[in-house]
């Protein structure tokens, strides 16, 4: 089994080749060192936290690539921060205690939680 640094280097190996017009999915760069796309995923994070400047797209072609330019980072970080921004608020309303607020032990949460999927839907 190899360990972390043996795996975040084969996996930056594989993306090193990828660029943003040829990308290679999680799928494949966990068929191609063995591990899940899971794992790939952790990598490519630790990857980044190391200032590795790898690239993401969700869109076709979709998959990991090293970015050569800021351009080339752009859709990624902005993903990333759009994530950042939903959590926050979502760490937000989960810290700001509302006794009016639904539990899952209340008979009537179901209609709660619809109301409030109406009302963000709405805003």
């Amino acid at each position: 089994m190899s360990t972390p640094t043996e795996l975040y280097m084969k996996v930056l190996r594989v993306i090193s080749d990828r660029t943003i017009e040829n990308p290679i999915t999680g799928n494949a760069i966990g068929e191609l060192v063995g591990v899940d796309w899971r794992t790939v995923a952790q990598c490519v994070e630790e990857l980044r936290f190391m200032r590795f400047k790898i690239g993401s797209s969700k869109k076709k072609p979709m998959g990991y690539f090293l970015a050569r330019n800021p351009d080339e980072m752009k859709e990624t970080t902005e993903r990333i921060k759009q994530t950042c921004l939903v959590q926050l608020a979502q760490l937000k309303r989960m810290n700001t205690w509302d006794e009016s607020a639904p539990t899952i032990w209340e008979g009537d949460a179901l209609y709660h939680i619809q109301k409030i999927i109406a009302e963000a839907n709405n805003s």
